[in-house]
């Protein structure tokens, strides 16, 4: 059993948490607030139900930080209280810049880049509705490896990958555009087939394809149009997180999604002026 802090208790960390629960390890949420159980439910019914333990970090075995990309700084004193020699400092969060994020708080201790692929939505505190994936990718090495075995036994699914780059990158074609035309327009996926923003998508993605491939990633030509595709035949009322923290007036994760590709572009020598062009009206909401 280890000993594990998790700071961010929304629809990720709230499932990432059950399972981490069910595979029998001390768990201890840092949360502004309280909640009795962590409660995860399914299309089926009720599917988890365990205790909640609420605490201030303490020095643990592995921290994990499932906080939204824009909140890590804010979550800065939790993160270091949880570290001690030898912890494992697991982030689980969107763009790719997992490590630049948490850095400045995780003093000399190993960090394991986690790509989520988790759909859930937080209902109330402790309490989340899920749909039946819980898709984790680290790379394989000893502690992405190590990340895997905390899972042993749960409902969860992680995987050490040999090319966890690319597959930063991957998801990032999928949010860089879909998110951005979705909180600009502030409609759901339907929009993709009105006139022009289908071409604006376009648009974005090549700028993240670039970049990728700049930083790294294997991304071949055929992403544009299996991306493309995918936008195109979701049911018109799908939204993603991006539209819906823009619907309950939260801030949202246009910088790790979209200012990333500024960065990175500036970084490798990359052309950018799609993202030039948007990131201030991203920023302006």
């Amino acid at each position: 059993m280890s000993s594990i802090t998790l700071i961010g208790p929304g629809a990720v960390g709230l499932t990432v948490g059950a399972a981490l629960i069910d595979a029998g390890h001390d768990v201890t949420f840092v949360s502004r607030q309280p909640f009795p159980e962590v409660a995860v439910d399914t299309a089926d019914g009720p599917f988890r139900r365990h205790p909640a333990k609420i605490g201030p970090a303490a020095p643990s075995d592995w921290v994990f930080v499932c906080t939204k990309a824009h909140q890590t700084a804010s979550a800065g004193d939790a993160i270091r209280a949880g570290v001690r020699p030898g912890t494992r400092i697991a982030v689980l969060q969107n763009g790719v810049e997992h490590q630049d994020r948490v850095a400045p708080f995780a003093g000399d201790v190993a960090m394991v880049p986690v790509v989520v692929d988790v759909p859930a939505t937080r209902r109330a505190p402790g309490e989340v509705f899920w749909h039946g994936r819980a898709g984790l990718l680290v790379q394989d090495n000893d502690d992405g490896r190590a990340f895997v075995d905390l899972f042993a036994g749960s409902f969860a699914t992680p995987l050490a990958v040999a090319d966890l780059t690319t597959r930063m990158w991957r998801k990032l074609c999928v949010n860089a555009a879909s998110g951005a035309v979705l909180a600009l327009t502030r409609q759901p996926m339907g929009v993709f087939h009105k006139p022009g923003i289908a071409d604006l998508a376009r648009a974005i993605l090549a700028e993240t394809i670039a970049v990728g491939r700049a930083a790294g990633a294997d991304l071949p030509d055929s992403v544009m149009e299996e991306q493309m595709a995918t936008w195109m035949s979701c049911t018109p009322e799908e939204t993603n997180s991006m539209l819906e923290d823009i619907r309950a007036g939260r801030a949202c994760e246009w910088d790790a999604r979209n200012g990333v590709l500024i960065r990175k572009g500036r970084q490798f020598g990359v052309h950018t002026p799609v993202s030039h062009a948007l990131v201030p009206l991203l920023a302006a909401l």
